[in-house]
């Protein structure tokens, strides 16, 4: 059962910025370990708003997981701000899942366009 571990350097981003996030599993031993399956879900925590329903990509001891700029956007325009959260799952559904959460925040571009 590997644990998930997430890396996300930068928590600011401009909207309509696309990102990627890398997620890492590791074994009790902490050597690195690819679990049988790999899911992600993104929330906007400002607004409530499920961004992306829970999404499979494919299973490695390392991912990469791109959150496209149209995933990165502000919901209301009267915020200066939105706070995201992206949620990694390994063997998700199983008793073996592990789980790991990243946040950032979401920069408001005035006047740009939705």
């Amino acid at each position: 059962m590997p644990n998930t571990f997430i890396k996300f350097p930068d928590p600011y981003h401009k909207e309509r910025s696309s990102i990627t996030i890398a997620a890492n599993f590791r074994n009790a031993s902490d050597a690195a370990e690819a679990p049988t399956t790999v899911h992600y879900r993104i929330d906007n925590l400002s607004t409530g708003d499920n961004i992306v329903a829970w999404a499979s990509v494919s299973a490695s001891a390392s991912v990469s997981i791109t959150v496209k700029a149209g995933e990165n956007i502000i919901k209301n325009e009267g915020n200066r701000r939105e706070r995201y959260q992206i949620t990694v799952a390994a063997d998700k559904d199983t008793d073996d899942e592990t789980r790991d959460v990243a946040f950032w925040i979401c920069e408001n571009i005035e006047g740009f366009d939705n």
